[in-house]
């Protein structure tokens, strides 16, 4: 029994079907045991696979058609399908922006601040697509006592859809005030909508720690 055992000492490596495998000697461990397992396994595969006269033909169908979608794929179609979504989408905001029943009023405030004082700028938008009536604006300037330095009445003037305002009356000056201090800009915007509904809005802005600044106030949107 011993004897046999000694007979099967050694390396080995699997031959032959690997449905049937056999065993034969190594060669003195010249190949490595990731190489038989390498060899083993593609033989596997090459012996399962073989595609069929299909599958082959399949194969060979969707070759041609990627070959014709690639050659109808040119940069120039691909620059003009570009120009042509970009079209479409500017021509869907524009759609949006002048069709479509809106209202969308904005002031826009300029503050600028330097050696003879302060100077506030206001600008009055009409974004919508509906023109406006009775536009009216209230603008005063106040110190952190609560004293109003300056004030100004705007209006009351229409303004049709897409166009802006501005004006002496919506200009502020203020002289021989510090400028080291923190002030207030109040601003009330009066209008009658398309409807003619009466909108109107107040907004109150902190100036000073800047010597320059900008702010849009935005009115309460209505659709249609």
């Amino acid at each position: 029994m011993a004897k046999k055992d000694e007979e099967i000492e050694g390396m080995y490596t699997l031959v032959g079907d690997p449905d049937n495998p056999d065993l034969e000697a190594a060669d003195d461990g010249k190949i490595s045991l990731t190489d038989r397992i390498r060899r083993m396994r593609k033989k596997i595969i090459k012996d399962e696979f073989e595609p069929s006269d299909e599958q082959r033909e399949l194969a060979d169908q969707a070759y041609a058609r990627a070959q014709n979608v690639v050659g109808l794929v040119t940069p120039t179609r691909v620059v003009l399908a570009s120009v042509f979504m970009a079209a479409l989408m500017f021509s869907i905001f524009a759609l949006g922006f002048w069709v479509v029943p809106r209202d969308a009023v904005d002031v826009e405030v300029v503050y600028k601040q330097g050696g003879p004082g302060h100077v506030i700028l206001l600008q009055v938008h009409n974004f919508g697509s509906r023109p406006i009536a009775n536009v009216e604006v209230d603008a005063s300037f106040s110190n952190q006592d609560g004293e109003v330095l300056n004030s100004t009445h705007f209006g009351p003037v229409s303004l049709l859809a897409h166009t802006s305002i501005a004006g002496d009356d919506l200009e502020l000056v203020i002289t021989g005030e510090s400028i080291w201090e923190l002030y207030t800009i109040e601003i009330t915007l009066d209008y009658d909508n398309y409807d003619g509904a009466i909108t109107k809005q107040s907004w109150i802005i902190e100036v000073g720690e800047y010597t320059f600044e900008t702010h849009t106030l935005d009115a309460e949107r209505q659709w249609f």
